[in-house]
């Protein structure tokens, strides 16, 4: 069976989730039978949707970061120095296009009545003004907080770049595959061992995977010609205790909605970063395993079995990198298309620990190398995802009136969404064939020998 197929994303997912459940303890049999039937579906139904271009290159040609929000919290009129840290956060291309995935809102607290914005206010309220709270996109529920602080200029940029994100922002637009973000546990022994384990693997991997031939009817997708593309690998090691990566580290530990439980605060972590810096999800502790690495390495270098972003698993870091600048979208953009409401009511509280700001310590990239050049220009995280026929709108929203982070959702314009099957396979016949794959799955699983 070729490995770059459904079943091979499926078994990524599958193993995912397993890893998950089995590391915490806590999920039944039963439960994760029932995800697992899950994923199945979800990968089932987007069958219609796939591309022989590879997820990596897909990603990075197709898929905009969804928006981050940073609420700026003031008493007052801002000074033209906080102003300047402001615009900072939010430069425009020359067209006027926003080119960064994060969106400031400046809040007077004094004047404010929106009940939701004094909710949020209310919730992370400090008598250091002005101060910043930066959520993510809604993912797993409602945004959580990946910072807080002083509004100064240093902490403004500390958000949006940082000396490990610029090395993989390099690296991806230089056309490496996937760029790893190793986070460390403060265990040398341990943390060494993990990434050992991971750059040895990584380098067998490189050699020995192959990339899918690209079919006729999808060179449309891919701006470069196939034979430009490799498969390649790298791995950054950062601290969790570098202040210069305090936002990185945050954001990396909300890429999934248990990455903060105890039992794994204590573990090294491998992130797979692809596409335009979005994290695929976390491999932790003994899950740094060369048969969980390569599943990550086989979905990432296959073929994009869903072209639609919302359908993939992974989240978006805030990257300082002009991509379309960098990357030639083979498609032009459509319009900016409104957000529809999605399931919400459910997920994580936001995080209200302090995080204080960054001071002078340098990153611990344990790989040195010339940094991205170009990071005055940023994504526009705003716009939609393009592609040719494959346009899906996504976004979240809280259930809550009042949960103040249901003010970051209604501020991020959804960028992912359906399309349209692939051409000249019918609805119908897609549709057969999806409940074919899903009605054999299950049977599988309701029929097959029990183990005692």
């Amino acid at each position: 069976m070729p490995r770059h197929t459904a079943n091979s994303r499926l078994a990524a997912l599958r193993r995912t989730f397993l890893s998950q459940s089995d590391r915490g303890g806590r999920a039944s049999k039963g439960r994760r039978t029932a995800t697992a039937v899950a994923l199945m579906v979800m990968a089932s139904a987007s069958l219609a949707l796939a591309c022989s271009v590879p997820v990596f290159r897909y990603a990075l040609e197709h898929w905009r970061p969804d928006s981050y929000i940073a609420f700026v919290f003031n008493s007052g009129d801002l000074t033209a120095e906080q102003q300047a840290a402001v615009d900072s956060m939010q430069p425009l291309a020359a067209d006027g296009a926003p080119l960064t995935n994060v969106t400031v809102t400046v809040i007077d607290v004094d004047t404010d009545t929106d009940p939701v914005t004094q909710k949020l206010w209310q919730d992370h309220q400090s008598e250091q003004l002005p101060r910043m709270v930066v959520q993510s996109p809604p993912k797993w529920g409602p945004p959580q907080t990946i910072w807080q602080g002083e509004f100064t200029a240093k902490n403004a940029a500390m958000v949006m770049d940082s000396p490990a994100r610029a090395h993989v922002g390099k690296k991806l637009v230089e056309g490496e595959s996937v760029v790893w973000i190793f986070l460390e546990c403060g265990q040398p022994e341990v943390d060494d061992s993990a990434f050992s384990v991971l750059t040895s693997e990584l380098k067998r991997l490189q050699s020995e995977l192959k990339l899918p031939e690209i079919e006729e009817e999808d060179l449309g997708d891919l701006s470069v010609n196939p034979d430009a593309l490799k498969i390649a690998f790298s791995a950054v090691r950062i601290s969790r205790e570098d202040a210069v990566e305090r936002a990185l580290v945050e954001m990396l530990l909300r890429v999934e909605p248990d990455l903060m439980d105890d039992e794994l605060s204590g573990q090294p972590m491998a992130f797979p970063v692809f596409g335009r810096g979005r994290a695929l999800y976390a491999l932790v502790g003994k899950g740094i395993a060369p048969e969980v690495i390569e599943d990550a390495s086989q979905f990432l270098t296959g073929a994009c079995q869903c072209t639609v972003k919302a359908q993939n698993p992974g989240v978006d870091l805030i990257m300082n990198v002009d991509w379309d600048g960098m990357v030639i979208p083979t498609e032009p953009l459509d319009e900016d298309l409104p957000p529809l409401a999605g399931f919400s009511g459910f997920g994580l509280p936001d995080d209200n620990a302090e995080n204080t700001g960054a001071d002078e310590t340098s990153a611990s990239v344990k790989e040195p190398e010339v940094l991205l050049a170009q990071t005055t220009s940023k994504t526009n995280a705003a716009h939609n995802d393009s592609s040719e026929s494959h346009d899906v709108v996504a976004a979240t929203e809280t259930a809550e009136a009042g949960d103040a982070s249901q003010t970051a959702a209604s501020h991020v314009a959804a960028s992912d969404a359906v399309a349209a099957p692939s051409a000249g396979m019918g609805q119908n016949v897609m549709f057969v064939l999806m409940f074919l794959v899903v009605g054999v799955v299950v049977a599988s699983l309701f029929f097959m020998p029990r183990s005692s």
